[in-house]
Formats: C-alpha cells, structure tokens, sequence
C-alpha cells in the first residue's frame, strides 16, 4: 500500500477502530507509517471533513457518516427498484437503467436487458453529463438547485444532438414536468435513443428510470407511458419506505 489514497485509508481504518482520539503517534504507531506522513494526511482528511480534531486527537468527521448514509440508500435504492426495472424489460425487451444526479452528471446505479446480443443485469460504474441523457434530464426537471449548478457550467455537446443553448434546455425541462416523460434522441451518443421518468420522493427527483436502445428501433411515444408508470410506481414504494434523498455532489 504505498498510493498516497492507500495510505489515507489506512489512517481512516485505524481511527476507525480506536475507542477515542488518537494522537498523531497513535495512529503512526498503529499503521506502521512515519508520523509526518500521519500528521500530513489527517491535514487533508480535515479539510474534506473525513477526519475531526480533538483536543486529545483525531476521530472520523461526520462527512464520512454522511457518505455512509448515502450509500446505504443508494444501496436501498437499487434494491427497492430491481422489480420494476425487470418487469420494464420484460414489457419493452429492451435495456433498462436507474441513474441518480452526481454533481453535474448522472451516475448510473444498475441496468437490467438486453444490449445488443447480451444480456445485462448488473450495476454501472459510469458517468455522463446529466444535460444530455433522458435520465438527467428527468432529474435535472425536478431539482431546480442542481439545475442552476448545471446551467452554470455550461451545457456540454456530447454529440450534433446535444442541447447546449441554455433557453431551449429549460423549455424541454417545462415540459418533461408537465408529462414525467423525458426522451433523449442520440444526444449522448450517436446510434442510442432513451425514455426516461422521474421518481419523486417529497416532490423531487431522487432518481430516475430509463429504457435505452436503438435510436430508430423503438417507440419512444409508445415505451414513455410504460417508464413513466415504473417510476411512478418506484416513487410511491419509496415515499412509503421514506426514503431520503442524497443530495447532488460533484
């Protein structure tokens, strides 16, 4: 473990499993590093709110138990929504996601289908600007604060499709409001088409579902009112589990 996040991590493992604060020589003592690395490290976990001062030490900082939280909702999320994302493909036969807004992108936690010949049931590590995908968009609809953030930057241009005028993105979000139905037509890459719903918990998107394929081999008007009812039914399961949602974070 010789990576500067290694290390940091280790420092996070120790305080982790101490009874109370620990000293600078404590936790160099514990993990085996030298006290000047142990002393530069807790400085930059501090300033991230991972670690916390004491006037006997260090312990973890509440941001660390703020992550946690996230990720078990996140976790949470997934689950609860699984069944409805299985029944979409059984309904469409086509690729099926659920993706959360992550700063000015959408994250994407699972997929469930069919791409191309292979079948796909599994979580996704990826990410792509929230403006240009069906998924973001339905997100970005009903989070206004997130959405100044992103008018903010900028809007980016994935492809020819991508909207990057800041006007004419609003007025496809008024109507994604209007409807809970968001379409993405090769905006962020060329080929693929989307559809994709809102799930509202407490009158704001705490996620969102979408069924991707081809961009000439579906209905997008047909398929929408079929995403539009998994994610409503996705809203009304959490609401009732009171699901909080994590909030947007670069």
């Amino acid at each position: 473990m010789s990576t500067s996040l290694a290390k940091s991590w280790q420092v996070l493992a120790y305080l982790a499993g101490a009874e109370g604060p620990s000293t600078v020589r404590d936790v160099a003592r514990g993990t085996g590093l030298p006290k000047s690395t142990v002393h530069r490290l807790a400085a930059e976990l501090q300033q991230v709110g991972a670690v916390e001062t004491e006037p006997d030490g260090y312990r973890l900082g509440l941001r660390l138990f703020e992550l946690g939280g996230i990720a078990l909702r996140q976790r949470r999320l997934e689950d609860e929504a699984r069944p409805h994302l299985e029944a979409l493909v059984e309904r469409t036969h086509l690729l099926t996601q659920l993706g959360v807004l992550l700063g000015h992108d959408v994250l994407y936690l699972s997929r469930i289908g069919r791409q191309g010949h292979q079948r796909v049931a599994s979580p996704v590590a990826g990410r792509v600007p929230a403006s240009c995908t069906a998924l973001g968009k339905a997100l970005l609809a009903f989070n206004p604060v997130a959405l100044a953030e992103v008018l903010r930057a900028g809007l980016p241009r994935r492809t020819r499709n991508s909207i990057t005028d800041a006007g004419v993105f609003r007025s496809e979000l008024m109507r994604i409001r209007s409807s809970s139905i968001a379409v993405e037509h090769e905006e962020a890459r060329l080929g693929l088409a989307c559809v994709a719903s809102p799930v509202i918990v407490d009158r704001r998107a705490v996620a969102a579902i979408s069924v991707t394929g081809s961009a000439g081999g579906f209905d997008l008007d047909a398929t929408g009112p079929a995403v539009r009812r998994a994610a409503q039914a996705l809203s009304h399961q959490l609401s009732v589990g009171n699901l909080r949602a994590p909030l947007p974070r670069s």
